[in-house]
């Protein structure tokens, strides 16, 4: 942002600009675009069997972040006849039961009483509301919830068979979204689940590959540019290079974690106040947010003057 730009705002209205920043990069456009045309399927048509579409990722991949940007773009309203939910988004709860997921899910229908019922009657207050909401699409996050760690990893099936109900049921497509490998140890165990959704779309994190520059360096470079120039201070240079590889050292690459890093500096910055995001501001950021963290276990604080980069 130009200084000129930035002096002229508020602290809050700092915070609020550090704390809204979203990057759109191609791989978060890649998969908005698909959920895009998974979407258009319910708005316009109810077919045998809808398409649906499988999200992985890891902790600080991106997922919650692509979901809720996707989300933001038509939300709920009210009419004087009822309230209308296009695209209806349910957490699976921890150590999920088929009376806990109904639930779950009548309460985002609005449900006065959403644990009320038996299981019976709760399926069918489901696919009534569906109907009277004009659900098009339903997007199911946190579906790793449905092992239970504490169990031998025991998958509840009955949920998964549950929302495949659902999806049979109301002929709407369905997104499920969750951590890589529970969601593969699901999916393995539930050919049906399997074939329904099909090759999964994975989120990644950002590469450091010295054989392949242009492809992975280059991409994370430009990535935290654009961080950069969107933040509401002077230029600090996070895309240069040596920067960079110490944000991708801190991160593994995982834009969750860059992110975190970012706005715990930036914040800083303008309480300082600095002009921009100096190395001593992201070494106190990586020792508050990241070294006692598992991302931080085992490594040196990359952001000090005695860290070797690659």
């Amino acid at each position: 942002m130009e200084h000129e730009e930035w002096q002229a705002l508020s602290d809050d209205a700092r915070y609020a600009l550090v704390d809204s920043i979203l990057i759109e990069h191609e791989r978060f456009n890649a998969l908005y675009r698909e959920i895009t045309q998974y979407a258009r399927v319910g708005l316009t048509s109810r077919i045998h069997e809808p398409p649906c579409l499988a999200i992985m990722g890891d902790t600080g991949a991106g997922k919650s972040t692509l979901i809720r940007t996707w989300l933001t773009r038509t939300p709920e309203r009210e009419t004087p006849t009822a309230t209308i939910i296009p695209y209806l988004y349910v957490i699976v709860p921890a150590y999920a039961s088929m009376k806990a997921a109904a639930a779950a899910i009548l309460t985002k229908l609005h449900d006065p009483n959403p644990s009320r019922g038996t299981e019976w009657n709760m399926t069918m207050r489901i696919y009534r509301l569906m109907a009277a909401c004009q659900v098009q699409m339903v997007i199911i996050d946190e579906l790793q919830h449905l092992i239970n760690k504490e169990r031998q990893h025991q998958i509840a099936h009955r949920v998964a068979d549950f929302f495949k109900t659902i999806l049979l049921e109301t002929h709407v497509p369905m997104v499920v979204v969750g951590h890589t490998q529970e969601m593969q140890e699901i999916f393995a165990a539930n050919s049906q689940l399997d074939r329904r959704f099909g090759t999964p779309r994975l989120l990644t994190p950002f590469m450091w590959d010295r054989a392949r520059p242009d492809d992975t360096i280059a991409e994370f470079c430009e990535l935290l540019g654009t961080i950069d120039a969107a933040l509401p201070l002077d230029p600090s240079g996070l895309g240069e290079e040596a920067m960079a590889y110490r944000f991708f050292y801190a991160t593994n690459g995982y834009l969750g974690w860059v992110m975190h890093l970012v706005r715990h500096a930036a914040f800083a910055a303008i309480r300082t106040p600095c002009h921009g995001i100096s190395l001593e501001l992201l070494a106190a950021a990586y020792q508050e947010r990241v070294a006692g963290t598992i991302m931080g276990k085992n490594k040196d604080n990359p952001f000090t003057p005695a860290f070797k980069g690659a």
